[in-house]
């Protein structure tokens, strides 16, 4: 992984141009995967090359041209097809182009680390606070032909492709009855047909898809070797009319420049590119608009606000920074002090209410009790109370608090206070914890909401000194206190539903794509429970999803009883008189306390 000083990620200001913080971890985090990418060429030896804007920042600025926001790379067409074979044997990467994305059309090849906005902090720890994914352009490199007559059928059909794309494109986003839709069909048929008589093929359909011209570009702009060329291009600059034509000997050797805070591939040519692609006075910084929006994250952030989980766009800005690239920098920064005192003699093996505790058990437990403070934190920050349960009830009623050493501590919330709870796990929770929930990771297979002590790139020493000597992670379980309906019966259909899709959840595989079996129980469920579920992500978490919607489906009912349906995961049904939560007692615990229901 590469390092970077914390100081790396202040407002910068270069060129006269300022660098907001958010954006020098989405350049931390591009920087990271071509780190990635980087690997991957060696291990393989495959030659790539920075391309467009990334030579330039290389040569001139030793770095991103401050006003660009993306890595632009590119190989000869031979490399891109290995890499594009050997990436999938690495965790992490994946690739898009026109042959796996029938959406990605004429663009570059796509690597990226993810193709999905997320809130778990290992994804943040591994790329330095970013939460959107990230990716690196790969152009190809292809050979033009020497001889005229074939460089002329060749860019006469590349630009024909453009104009069946264009198309294409039109008529997909429109309908028949706009009144442009008779004019673009038919230039759309006529380039098909051009296509199919001069390039001797026949599409799989009449009207081929985006997909289908794209792959037929690739496979022309593929047609010739170094031995018939004495120029190299990126075909699609041919495609749109632009004589962009580098003599070939220019790619055939690297010099490796500086680049930000690692060294980068360069073409040993690169000064006639830049004079091709710039002009000659390509050392003159000029801010030129990229062909994209800037920041290209505002798109990710605006698909956030769009879902209406928050009021206003600067508030959906603002919650993504909190969980994201600002509690990096916390981690960056933590310290290894404790919540709460122990003395080491007190950590001693010895007996507790008449059972034996050794050294390490009784670490442990301290170390629990420090995810319990910092849950306790949380919760009186937004002033919600919170109720030991279930083992960890038992155990401060008959004094054996080994269920509690072996299998954390639970406690739970009403479910009114959740989405308050929720809200606030991951902008204030300390960085020395992770959480994980239903509604954060996609992952994460409990109706129980998670928070642990987290060791993850870490220190193994400074993560033993924060929690007392213990060296393994503790979690603490919060469950969610439902109301149960008045009805009787109801209530018995509303937790069936619940077991049943329990019980579905386990037989469930947790990876798309999923079989036609599969996606056949998905619809039945959708029919039986009205319920939603997502097919693109893992369908355990979905119908664990589906129950705890369920479970929640009668809160404010004014009945006499409350059911924690979290435990019916683990094969209990906790019912508990509903009087007993309107109000909190403290209890000694430990080296602490925890709140317990006010039973009377």
């Amino acid at each position: 992984m590469l390092d970077f000083d914390v100081s790396y990620f202040k407002e910068e200001t270069r060129c006269g141009f300022t660098i907001p913080e958010f954006m020098k971890h989405a350049w931390a985090s591009q920087l990271e995967l071509l780190s990635k990418v980087d690997k991957i060429c060696k291990e393989n030896d495959i030659k790539y090359f920075a391309n467009w804007g990334t030579v330039l920042g290389a040569v001139r600025h030793g770095g991103y041209i401050p006003w660009d926001d993306d890595i632009d790379l590119c190989m000869l067409r031979t490399d891109v097809e290995r890499f594009c074979e050997v990436v999938n044997n690495y965790d992490d990467i994946l690739v898009q182009n026109c042959y796996n994305s029938p959406d990605h059309g004429f663009h570059a090849n796509r690597v990226m680390n993810s193709t999905m906005f997320t809130v778990e902090r290992d994804v943040y720890k591994d790329y330095f606070g970013f939460p959107f994914p990230v990716g690196l352009d790969i152009f190809n490199l292809d050979y033009v032909p020497r001889d005229k007559s074939l460089e002329k059928e060749l860019v006469d059909t590349l630009q024909v492709c453009a104009s069946a794309a264009h198309a294409r494109e039109w008529l997909d986003e429109h309908g028949p009855n706009d009144i442009e839709y008779g004019q673009q069909f038919a230039e759309y048929k006529v380039a098909v047909e051009w296509l199919e008589k001069n390039c001797g093929m026949k599409f799989s359909q009449e009207y081929p898809s985006l997909q289908e011209i794209a792959i037929l570009r690739e496979e022309v702009s593929a047609l010739y070797t170094t031995d018939d060329a004495d120029f190299v291009t990126e075909m699609q600059c041919l495609g749109s009319n632009a004589a962009y034509y580098i003599p070939k000997e220019v790619y055939e050797d690297a010099i490796f420049l500086p680049f930000e805070n690692m060294s980068i591939p360069v073409p040993i040519g690169y000064n006639k590119i830049l004079a091709m692609k710039y002009g000659n006075d390509y050392m003159m910084p000029k801010n030129v608009a990229a062909g994209h929006e800037y920041p290209f994250y505002n798109a990710f952030f605006r698909a956030i606000y769009d879902e209406k989980r928050h009021k206003t766009f600067e508030g959906a800005v603002e919650y993504i920074k909190n969980i994201s690239s600002r509690y990096y920098i916390k981690f960056r920064n933590k310290t290894t002090d404790t919540t709460l005192s122990i003395k080491e003699d007190e950590l001693v093996q010895c007996d507790i209410n008449g059972m034996f505790f050794s050294s390490d058990d009784k670490r442990r437990f301290a170390a629990q009790c420090e995810v319990l403070e910092e849950f306790k934190r949380l919760c009186e920050s937004i002033g919600i109370d919170y109720y030991a349960i279930d083992t960890t009830l038992d155990a401060i009623d008959s004094g054996d608090y080994t269920a509690v050493v072996n299998d954390g501590i639970n406690v739970a919330l009403k479910r009114k206070d959740l989405n308050d709870f929720l809200l606030i796990l991951g902008q204030r929770l300390d960085p020395w914890f992770n959480y994980s929930c239903l509604y954060s990771s996609d992952r994460h297979e409990d109706m129980r909401i998670q928070i642990w002590s987290d060791s993850y790139r870490v220190d193994k020493e400074e993560f033993a000194e924060r929690f007392h000597g213990c060296n393994e992670e503790v979690c603490l379980y919060i469950s969610i206190i439902d109301d149960m309906a008045q009805d009787s019966a109801r209530e018995d259909i509303r937790k069936m539903l619940v077991e049943n899709l329990i019980m579905t959840a386990k037989s469930m595989p947790s990876e798309p794509p999923y079989s036609n079996e599969v996606i056949e129980i998905v619809e039945e469920w959708k029919q039986i429970a009205q319920i939603n579920v997502n097919t693109s992500v893992n369908l355990k978490r979905e119908f664990l999803r589906a129950a705890d919607n369920i479970a929640g489906g009668v809160a404010g009912e004014n009945g006499d009883y409350v059911r924690v349906y979290a435990t019916l995961q683990q094969g209990r049904d906790l019912v508990y008189n509903k009087s007993d939560f309107d109000g909190t007692k403290e209890e000694p615990f430990f080296i602490t306390t925890i709140s317990v229901p006010n039973r009377q």
